[in-house]
Protein backbone atom coordinates (compact mmCIF):
# COMPACT_ATOMS: atom_id res chain seq x y z
CA UNK A 1 0.00 0.00 0.00
CA UNK A 2 1.50 3.62 -0.97
CA UNK A 3 2.62 5.32 2.20
CA UNK A 4 1.17 8.78 2.40
CA UNK A 5 4.11 11.69 3.21
CA UNK A 6 3.07 12.88 7.26
CA UNK A 7 5.76 15.72 8.42
CA UNK A 8 3.92 17.78 11.45
CA UNK A 9 1.91 15.51 13.06
CA UNK A 10 0.96 11.92 14.20
CA UNK A 11 -1.66 10.24 12.32
CA UNK A 12 -2.67 6.97 12.19
CA UNK A 13 -3.35 5.55 8.94
CA UNK A 14 -5.67 2.30 7.18
CA UNK A 15 -3.17 -0.42 7.67
CA UNK A 16 0.01 1.99 8.62
CA UNK A 17 0.48 1.96 12.52
CA UNK A 18 3.72 1.05 14.64
CA UNK A 19 4.28 -2.86 13.97
CA UNK A 20 5.34 -2.86 17.52
CA UNK A 21 2.85 -1.26 19.34
CA UNK A 22 0.58 0.00 16.97
CA UNK A 23 0.32 3.29 17.78
CA UNK A 24 0.14 6.45 15.16
CA UNK A 25 3.43 6.73 13.10
CA UNK A 26 4.89 10.23 10.72
CA UNK A 27 7.25 10.12 8.18
CA UNK A 28 10.55 11.75 8.86
CA UNK A 29 12.29 11.11 5.23
CA UNK A 30 11.86 9.41 1.96
CA UNK A 31 14.14 9.10 -1.33
CA UNK A 32 14.13 6.71 -4.26
CA UNK A 33 16.61 3.49 -3.97
CA UNK A 34 16.13 1.54 -7.17
CA UNK A 35 13.09 0.31 -8.32
CA UNK A 36 11.59 1.45 -4.55
CA UNK A 37 10.37 4.17 -2.86
CA UNK A 38 11.71 4.54 1.18
CA UNK A 39 10.02 6.14 3.87
CA UNK A 40 11.87 6.75 7.10
CA UNK A 41 9.20 6.30 9.64
CA UNK A 42 8.59 6.67 13.32
CA UNK A 43 6.13 6.28 15.51
CA UNK A 44 4.79 8.71 18.80
CA UNK A 45 6.80 5.81 21.45
CA UNK A 46 10.22 6.17 19.23
CA UNK A 47 10.17 2.73 17.57
CA UNK A 48 11.79 3.14 14.02
CA UNK A 49 10.93 1.63 11.00
CA UNK A 50 10.95 1.61 7.09
CA UNK A 51 8.88 1.02 4.46
CA UNK A 52 10.03 -0.38 1.12
CA UNK A 53 7.84 0.98 -1.46
CA UNK A 54 7.90 -1.19 -4.86
CA UNK A 55 6.94 0.66 -8.34
CA UNK A 56 4.35 -2.17 -8.60
CA UNK A 57 2.63 -0.93 -5.55
CA UNK A 58 3.72 -3.87 -3.38
CA UNK A 59 6.11 -2.95 -0.22
CA UNK A 60 7.73 -3.98 3.19
CA UNK A 61 7.68 -2.94 6.46
CA UNK A 62 11.69 -3.63 7.97
CA UNK A 63 12.11 -2.37 11.83
CA UNK A 64 15.09 -1.74 13.43
CA UNK A 65 16.56 -0.77 16.55
CA UNK A 66 14.74 2.25 18.84
CA UNK A 67 16.04 5.75 17.06
CA UNK A 68 16.91 7.15 20.84
CA UNK A 69 19.83 4.81 20.55
CA UNK A 70 21.36 6.27 17.61
CA UNK A 71 23.57 9.06 17.70
CA UNK A 72 24.58 8.57 21.41
CA UNK A 73 27.96 9.27 22.21
CA UNK A 74 30.26 6.29 22.93
CA UNK A 75 33.13 7.71 25.74
CA UNK A 76 37.03 7.41 25.00
CA UNK A 77 36.65 4.97 28.16
CA UNK A 78 34.57 2.88 26.33
CA UNK A 79 36.42 3.04 22.98
CA UNK A 80 39.51 1.72 24.27
CA UNK A 81 38.19 -1.67 24.61
CA UNK A 82 37.31 -2.18 21.19
CA UNK A 83 39.51 0.79 19.41
CA UNK A 84 42.96 -0.82 18.23
CA UNK A 85 45.61 1.77 19.38
CA UNK A 86 48.51 2.80 16.43
CA UNK A 87 49.31 6.39 17.86
CA UNK A 88 48.68 7.74 14.32
CA UNK A 89 45.47 9.79 15.39
CA UNK A 90 44.26 13.05 17.49
CA UNK A 91 40.38 13.12 17.50
CA UNK A 92 38.22 16.58 16.73
CA UNK A 93 34.86 16.19 18.68
CA UNK A 94 32.08 14.86 16.12
CA UNK A 95 28.85 12.81 16.18
CA UNK A 96 29.93 8.79 17.21
CA UNK A 97 28.79 5.51 16.54
CA UNK A 98 28.19 2.51 19.51
CA UNK A 99 29.84 -0.46 19.90
CA UNK A 100 26.46 -1.88 18.69
CA UNK A 101 26.04 0.02 15.22
CA UNK A 102 29.32 -0.74 14.51
CA UNK A 103 29.45 -4.38 14.99
CA UNK A 104 26.11 -4.22 13.13
CA UNK A 105 28.00 -2.03 10.03
CA UNK A 106 31.08 -4.66 9.82
CA UNK A 107 28.87 -7.22 9.66
CA UNK A 108 26.87 -6.14 6.46
CA UNK A 109 29.46 -4.31 4.55
CA UNK A 110 30.03 -5.28 1.05
CA UNK A 111 32.66 -4.42 -1.60
CA UNK A 112 32.47 -4.53 -5.16
CA UNK A 113 34.77 -3.91 -8.19
CA UNK A 114 34.39 -2.08 -11.52
CA UNK A 115 37.10 -3.24 -13.13
CA UNK A 116 37.31 -1.51 -17.02
CA UNK A 117 39.62 -3.47 -19.21
CA UNK A 118 40.68 -2.43 -23.18
CA UNK A 119 39.99 -5.34 -25.87
CA UNK A 120 43.41 -6.83 -26.41
CA UNK A 121 43.00 -7.35 -30.31
CA UNK A 122 41.28 -5.47 -33.18
CA UNK A 123 38.34 -8.39 -33.33
CA UNK A 124 35.91 -6.57 -30.70
CA UNK A 125 32.62 -7.45 -32.01
CA UNK A 126 34.16 -11.62 -31.72
CA UNK A 127 35.57 -10.66 -28.02
CA UNK A 128 32.34 -9.12 -27.07
CA UNK A 129 30.28 -12.55 -28.03
CA UNK A 130 33.05 -15.08 -26.43
CA UNK A 131 32.72 -12.71 -23.41
CA UNK A 132 28.91 -12.71 -23.21
CA UNK A 133 29.31 -16.91 -23.83
CA UNK A 134 31.56 -16.93 -21.16
CA UNK A 135 29.73 -14.98 -18.42
CA UNK A 136 26.32 -15.77 -19.73
CA UNK A 137 24.58 -12.84 -19.99
CA UNK A 138 24.72 -9.55 -22.29
CA UNK A 139 26.86 -6.66 -22.54
CA UNK A 140 24.90 -3.60 -21.66
CA UNK A 141 24.92 0.05 -21.93
CA UNK A 142 26.52 1.91 -19.15
CA UNK A 143 24.98 2.05 -16.07
CA UNK A 144 22.55 -0.80 -17.25
CA UNK A 145 22.51 -3.91 -14.45
CA UNK A 146 20.63 -7.01 -15.90
CA UNK A 147 18.15 -8.14 -13.23
CA UNK A 148 19.17 -11.18 -10.97
CA UNK A 149 18.21 -14.45 -12.62
CA UNK A 150 17.40 -15.69 -8.93
CA UNK A 151 14.85 -12.69 -7.21
CA UNK A 152 14.93 -10.53 -10.10
CA UNK A 153 15.81 -7.41 -8.67
CA UNK A 154 18.05 -5.23 -10.39
CA UNK A 155 19.96 -4.13 -7.38
CA UNK A 156 20.56 -7.09 -6.24
CA UNK A 157 23.86 -8.29 -3.87
CA UNK A 158 22.57 -10.94 -2.12
CA UNK A 159 22.85 -13.90 -4.69
CA UNK A 160 26.55 -14.77 -5.88
CA UNK A 161 26.57 -14.51 -9.52
CA UNK A 162 28.23 -17.95 -11.07
CA UNK A 163 31.62 -16.39 -12.27
CA UNK A 164 31.16 -13.38 -9.91
CA UNK A 165 30.30 -10.81 -12.61
CA UNK A 166 27.16 -9.10 -12.08
CA UNK A 167 26.65 -6.79 -15.31
CA UNK A 168 29.07 -6.31 -18.20
CA UNK A 169 28.98 -2.94 -19.29
CA UNK A 170 30.18 -0.32 -22.27
CA UNK A 171 32.58 2.37 -21.52
CA UNK A 172 33.15 5.49 -23.94
CA UNK A 173 35.80 6.20 -22.20
CA UNK A 174 37.91 3.17 -22.62
CA UNK A 175 38.27 0.77 -25.78
CA UNK A 176 36.50 -2.30 -24.20
CA UNK A 177 34.55 -2.67 -21.27
CA UNK A 178 33.76 -2.41 -17.79
CA UNK A 179 33.41 -5.57 -15.60
CA UNK A 180 31.07 -5.04 -12.38
CA UNK A 181 32.23 -7.94 -9.77
CA UNK A 182 29.75 -8.75 -7.20
CA UNK A 183 30.00 -6.44 -4.02
CA UNK A 184 30.29 -9.06 -1.23
CA UNK A 185 31.50 -9.70 2.01
CA UNK A 186 32.58 -13.62 2.15
CA UNK A 187 36.20 -14.44 3.03
CA UNK A 188 38.82 -13.67 0.56
CA UNK A 189 39.83 -16.85 0.27
CA UNK A 190 36.38 -17.54 -1.57
CA UNK A 191 36.63 -14.52 -3.76
CA UNK A 192 39.90 -15.26 -4.66
CA UNK A 193 39.26 -18.99 -5.88
CA UNK A 194 35.91 -17.95 -7.66
CA UNK A 195 38.10 -14.69 -9.33
CA UNK A 196 41.07 -17.32 -10.69
CA UNK A 197 38.95 -18.83 -13.57
CA UNK A 198 37.54 -15.07 -14.32
CA UNK A 199 40.67 -13.57 -14.87
CA UNK A 200 42.34 -16.48 -16.99
CA UNK A 201 39.25 -16.03 -19.33
CA UNK A 202 39.76 -12.05 -19.31
CA UNK A 203 43.99 -12.38 -19.54
CA UNK A 204 43.43 -14.02 -22.76
CA UNK A 205 40.64 -11.61 -24.18
CA UNK A 206 41.52 -8.50 -22.31
CA UNK A 207 44.26 -5.91 -21.46
CA UNK A 208 45.23 -3.20 -19.02
CA UNK A 209 46.27 0.00 -20.27
CA UNK A 210 47.14 3.41 -19.04
CA UNK A 211 43.09 4.32 -19.14
CA UNK A 212 41.57 1.75 -16.95
CA UNK A 213 40.76 1.75 -13.78
CA UNK A 214 39.70 -0.64 -10.99
CA UNK A 215 37.00 1.47 -8.78
CA UNK A 216 35.83 -0.22 -5.22
CA UNK A 217 31.93 0.56 -3.90
CA UNK A 218 31.89 0.05 -0.71
CA UNK A 219 28.48 -0.44 0.33
CA UNK A 220 25.46 -1.70 2.46
CA UNK A 221 22.70 -3.32 0.61
CA UNK A 222 21.06 -4.95 3.36
CA UNK A 223 18.53 -2.77 5.87
CA UNK A 224 20.70 -0.50 7.07
CA UNK A 225 20.33 2.44 10.21
CA UNK A 226 21.67 5.36 9.28
CA UNK A 227 25.42 6.07 10.61
CA UNK A 228 26.93 8.91 11.40
CA UNK A 229 28.66 11.44 8.68
CA UNK A 230 31.72 10.72 10.74
CA UNK A 231 32.27 7.44 9.32
CA UNK A 232 32.47 8.70 5.81
CA UNK A 233 35.24 11.51 7.23
CA UNK A 234 37.36 9.40 8.64
CA UNK A 235 37.55 6.94 5.62
CA UNK A 236 38.67 10.14 3.66
CA UNK A 237 41.17 10.95 6.65
CA UNK A 238 42.60 7.58 6.17
CA UNK A 239 42.39 8.00 2.19
CA UNK A 240 44.17 10.97 2.82
CA UNK A 241 46.97 10.05 4.88
CA UNK A 242 47.80 6.16 3.04
CA UNK A 243 47.12 8.04 -0.43
CA UNK A 244 51.02 7.34 -1.28
CA UNK A 245 51.31 3.98 0.19
CA UNK A 246 48.14 2.98 -1.77
CA UNK A 247 49.28 4.38 -4.57
CA UNK A 248 52.17 2.15 -3.82
CA UNK A 249 50.11 -1.22 -3.86
CA UNK A 250 47.09 -0.20 -6.17
CA UNK A 251 49.24 2.10 -8.93
CA UNK A 252 50.45 0.27 -12.22
CA UNK A 253 51.70 2.94 -14.22
CA UNK A 254 55.65 3.21 -14.56
CA UNK A 255 57.05 6.50 -13.99
CA UNK A 256 53.93 8.51 -12.46
CA UNK A 257 52.37 5.53 -10.14
CA UNK A 258 48.87 5.96 -11.07
CA UNK A 259 47.47 6.99 -14.46
CA UNK A 260 46.75 9.79 -15.59
CA UNK A 261 43.00 10.35 -14.72
CA UNK A 262 41.29 13.34 -12.47
CA UNK A 263 40.45 10.49 -10.01
CA UNK A 264 43.84 9.10 -9.34
CA UNK A 265 44.56 13.35 -7.33
CA UNK A 266 45.88 13.63 -4.40
CA UNK A 267 44.75 17.39 -5.05
CA UNK A 268 41.05 16.04 -4.34
CA UNK A 269 41.83 15.03 -0.95
CA UNK A 270 43.55 18.21 0.92
CA UNK A 271 40.74 19.24 2.56
CA UNK A 272 39.82 18.10 5.74
CA UNK A 273 36.12 16.72 5.32
CA UNK A 274 34.40 18.93 8.14
CA UNK A 275 31.09 19.66 6.03
CA UNK A 276 27.68 17.15 5.24
CA UNK A 277 28.13 16.67 1.68
CA UNK A 278 32.13 15.28 1.89
CA UNK A 279 33.46 14.18 -1.89
CA UNK A 280 29.81 15.50 -3.53
CA UNK A 281 32.01 16.28 -6.67
CA UNK A 282 33.07 13.67 -8.99
CA UNK A 283 36.60 13.00 -7.02
CA UNK A 284 39.18 10.05 -6.14
CA UNK A 285 36.90 9.68 -3.07
CA UNK A 286 33.07 9.60 -4.64
CA UNK A 287 30.23 10.18 -2.17
CA UNK A 288 27.84 11.23 -4.57
CA UNK A 289 25.77 8.05 -4.91
CA UNK A 290 24.92 7.62 -1.14
CA UNK A 291 22.32 9.98 0.20
CA UNK A 292 23.92 12.14 3.38
CA UNK A 293 21.34 14.30 5.01
CA UNK A 294 21.40 16.33 8.44
CA UNK A 295 24.86 14.37 9.30
CA UNK A 296 23.66 10.74 8.49
CA UNK A 297 24.82 8.59 5.83
CA UNK A 298 21.05 7.70 4.75
CA UNK A 299 22.20 5.11 1.48
CA UNK A 300 25.46 4.07 2.27
CA UNK A 301 27.26 3.99 -1.05
CA UNK A 302 31.20 5.09 -1.54
CA UNK A 303 33.44 4.96 -4.22
CA UNK A 304 37.00 5.15 -4.08
CA UNK A 305 39.08 5.51 -7.24
CA UNK A 306 42.58 5.52 -6.72
CA UNK A 307 43.38 2.06 -8.30
CA UNK A 308 44.66 1.55 -11.47
CA UNK A 309 42.95 -2.14 -13.36
CA UNK A 310 44.57 -5.22 -12.77
CA UNK A 311 44.94 -8.75 -14.15
CA UNK A 312 46.73 -9.69 -11.34
CA UNK A 313 44.21 -11.95 -9.24
CA UNK A 314 46.27 -11.42 -5.82
CA UNK A 315 46.01 -7.55 -6.31
CA UNK A 316 42.28 -7.62 -6.94
CA UNK A 317 41.73 -9.77 -4.03
CA UNK A 318 43.90 -7.26 -1.91
CA UNK A 319 42.63 -3.96 -3.13
CA UNK A 320 38.99 -5.54 -1.83
CA UNK A 321 40.36 -6.94 1.46
CA UNK A 322 42.25 -3.32 2.04
CA UNK A 323 39.30 -0.90 0.89
CA UNK A 324 36.85 -3.42 3.56
CA UNK A 325 39.48 -3.06 5.78
CA UNK A 326 39.73 0.63 5.68
CA UNK A 327 36.13 0.81 6.26
CA UNK A 328 35.83 -1.18 9.29
CA UNK A 329 38.47 1.06 10.58
CA UNK A 330 36.73 4.49 9.84
CA UNK A 331 33.75 2.90 11.80
CA UNK A 332 35.70 1.73 14.31
CA UNK A 333 37.89 5.35 14.71
CA UNK A 334 34.38 6.86 14.87
CA UNK A 335 33.64 5.31 18.25
CA UNK A 336 35.62 7.99 19.60
CA UNK A 337 34.74 10.65 16.87
CA UNK A 338 36.80 12.50 13.63
CA UNK A 339 40.66 11.61 13.01
CA UNK A 340 42.80 14.21 12.48
CA UNK A 341 45.64 13.79 10.02
CA UNK A 342 48.31 15.96 11.99
CA UNK A 343 51.22 14.03 13.04
CA UNK A 344 55.01 14.14 12.46
CA UNK A 345 55.39 12.03 8.98
CA UNK A 346 51.69 14.07 7.62
CA UNK A 347 54.08 16.68 6.10
CA UNK A 348 56.49 13.91 4.10
CA UNK A 349 53.87 12.46 3.36
CA UNK A 350 51.49 15.36 2.04
CA UNK A 351 54.67 16.47 -0.11
CA UNK A 352 54.97 12.73 -1.44
CA UNK A 353 51.46 12.70 -2.63
CA UNK A 354 52.02 16.60 -3.82
CA UNK A 355 55.27 15.31 -5.96
CA UNK A 356 53.17 11.98 -7.25
CA UNK A 357 50.25 14.44 -8.76
CA UNK A 358 53.03 16.37 -10.35
CA UNK A 359 54.64 12.87 -11.62
CA UNK A 360 50.77 12.25 -13.37
CA UNK A 361 50.54 15.22 -14.87
CA UNK A 362 53.55 15.14 -16.45
CA UNK A 363 54.51 18.52 -14.74
CA UNK A 364 57.86 17.20 -13.72
CA UNK A 365 59.32 13.86 -15.06
CA UNK A 366 60.80 11.04 -13.36
CA UNK A 367 64.51 11.82 -14.58
CA UNK A 368 63.61 15.47 -12.25
CA UNK A 369 63.36 13.03 -9.19
CA UNK A 370 64.97 10.57 -6.97
CA UNK A 371 62.49 7.69 -7.80
CA UNK A 372 64.31 5.19 -5.77
CA UNK A 373 63.45 7.98 -2.40
CA UNK A 374 60.35 8.60 -3.28
CA UNK A 375 59.41 4.60 -3.69
CA UNK A 376 61.31 4.20 -0.45
CA UNK A 377 58.64 6.72 1.56
CA UNK A 378 56.03 5.35 -0.76
CA UNK A 379 56.83 1.37 0.59
CA UNK A 380 56.97 3.40 4.18
CA UNK A 381 53.60 4.38 4.23
CA UNK A 382 52.44 1.21 2.60
CA UNK A 383 53.82 -0.33 6.20
CA UNK A 384 51.90 2.00 8.12
CA UNK A 385 48.65 0.97 6.06
CA UNK A 386 49.34 -2.11 6.75
CA UNK A 387 50.14 -1.40 10.44
CA UNK A 388 46.63 0.49 10.74
CA UNK A 389 44.60 -2.32 9.45
CA UNK A 390 46.45 -5.59 10.10
CA UNK A 391 43.76 -6.45 12.93
CA UNK A 392 40.56 -6.17 10.78
CA UNK A 393 42.73 -8.33 7.83
CA UNK A 394 42.63 -12.20 7.84
CA UNK A 395 46.01 -14.18 8.07
CA UNK A 396 45.43 -14.72 3.84
CA UNK A 397 44.70 -10.98 3.14
CA UNK A 398 47.72 -10.18 5.61
CA UNK A 399 49.76 -12.46 3.64
CA UNK A 400 49.12 -11.33 0.68
CA UNK A 401 49.42 -7.53 1.45
CA UNK A 402 52.53 -8.15 2.82
CA UNK A 403 53.78 -9.54 -0.82
CA UNK A 404 52.38 -7.06 -2.84
CA UNK A 405 54.29 -4.55 -0.58
CA UNK A 406 57.75 -6.18 -1.08
CA UNK A 407 56.97 -6.67 -4.89
CA UNK A 408 54.89 -4.64 -6.42
CA UNK A 409 53.40 -5.88 -9.62
CA UNK A 410 54.26 -2.43 -11.10
CA UNK A 411 57.55 -2.99 -10.38
CA UNK A 412 58.11 -6.34 -11.11
CA UNK A 413 55.63 -6.06 -14.41
CA UNK A 414 53.38 -8.81 -13.32
CA UNK A 415 50.06 -7.09 -13.97
CA UNK A 416 48.65 -9.69 -15.44
CA UNK A 417 48.39 -13.10 -13.60
CA UNK A 418 46.66 -15.50 -11.76
CA UNK A 419 49.14 -16.48 -9.66
CA UNK A 420 48.12 -16.64 -6.04
CA UNK A 421 48.10 -19.03 -3.56
CA UNK A 422 44.37 -20.15 -1.81
CA UNK A 423 45.34 -22.04 1.88
CA UNK A 424 43.28 -25.34 2.20
CA UNK A 425 39.77 -24.98 2.81
CA UNK A 426 37.83 -25.73 6.37
CA UNK A 427 35.09 -27.17 6.41
CA UNK A 428 31.80 -24.99 5.25
CA UNK A 429 29.82 -25.05 8.56
CA UNK A 430 26.57 -23.51 6.67
CA UNK A 431 26.58 -25.36 3.80
CA UNK A 432 26.63 -28.67 6.32
CA UNK A 433 23.74 -27.38 8.53
CA UNK A 434 21.85 -26.89 5.26
CA UNK A 435 22.27 -29.76 4.35
CA UNK A 436 21.92 -31.74 7.20
CA UNK A 437 18.34 -29.75 7.12
CA UNK A 438 16.75 -30.16 3.73
CA UNK A 439 14.07 -32.43 3.41
CA UNK A 440 14.40 -35.48 1.34
CA UNK A 441 13.66 -34.70 -1.99
CA UNK A 442 12.64 -36.92 -5.08
CA UNK A 443 15.84 -35.68 -7.47
CA UNK A 444 19.28 -34.40 -6.78
CA UNK A 445 18.55 -31.79 -8.51
CA UNK A 446 15.44 -30.80 -5.83
CA UNK A 447 17.96 -31.02 -3.59
CA UNK A 448 20.27 -28.69 -4.82
CA UNK A 449 17.59 -26.05 -5.41
CA UNK A 450 16.63 -26.86 -1.96
CA UNK A 451 19.98 -26.20 -0.29
CA UNK A 452 20.53 -22.83 -2.89
CA UNK A 453 17.41 -21.16 -1.82
CA UNK A 454 17.63 -21.90 1.93
CA UNK A 455 21.53 -20.43 1.36
CA UNK A 456 20.55 -17.81 -0.96
CA UNK A 457 22.86 -18.87 -3.89
CA UNK A 458 22.58 -20.39 -7.15
CA UNK A 459 22.28 -23.79 -7.66
CA UNK A 460 25.18 -23.77 -9.53
CA UNK A 461 27.41 -22.28 -7.11
CA UNK A 462 25.68 -24.81 -4.66
CA UNK A 463 26.36 -27.81 -7.20
CA UNK A 464 30.25 -26.72 -7.27
CA UNK A 465 30.64 -26.46 -3.61
CA UNK A 466 29.17 -29.44 -2.80
CA UNK A 467 31.25 -31.28 -5.33
CA UNK A 468 34.44 -29.14 -3.40
CA UNK A 469 32.70 -30.86 -0.35
CA UNK A 470 33.05 -34.21 -1.15
CA UNK A 471 29.33 -34.54 -0.89
CA UNK A 472 26.96 -37.29 -2.56
CA UNK A 473 23.63 -37.67 -2.97
CA UNK A 474 21.94 -41.06 -1.77
CA UNK A 475 18.20 -41.89 -0.29
CA UNK A 476 16.55 -38.34 -1.49
CA UNK A 477 19.45 -36.28 0.75
CA UNK A 478 23.27 -35.07 0.15
CA UNK A 479 25.58 -37.11 2.24
CA UNK A 480 29.52 -36.59 3.55
CA UNK A 481 31.68 -39.25 2.66
CA UNK A 482 34.57 -39.86 4.11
Amino acid sequence: MPVSVVTVDFITRTGLTCPVCNAPVRETATWRMGQQIVHQIVCQNGHSFRVYEHENGSYRIVLYGNSSRRGTTTTATESTVTVEKTGRWAFAEAPTISIEQLKTFMSHLKAGLELELDYKEDAHAEIDNKTSDFFGMYIMRYHEVPSCPVCGRSNCWIHIPPKLVRAIQKDASINGNEFLVYGSSEPSEDFAEQLKPVIEFLSQNYQVTWKDSCHVHLLVSDDYAPLPITVANNFWQLLRYFYTGYAYLFGNTPGSFLRKSGYSGFQDLLASPLFDHVGGNRNAVYFGESYIHRGKIIIFNIENRLADASLNVKQLVALRAVNLALMKRAAELALIGLIKVDNDKWPIYKGLGQLINDLIWSNISPEQVDMNLVKQWMKRNAEELLDEIKHLLSPFEYTIVKELIENPPRESNQITTTDIHIPAKRMDRTLITAIINAPAAKTEKESISIIAKSLGKTEETVKKELENLGAKWCNGKFKMVA
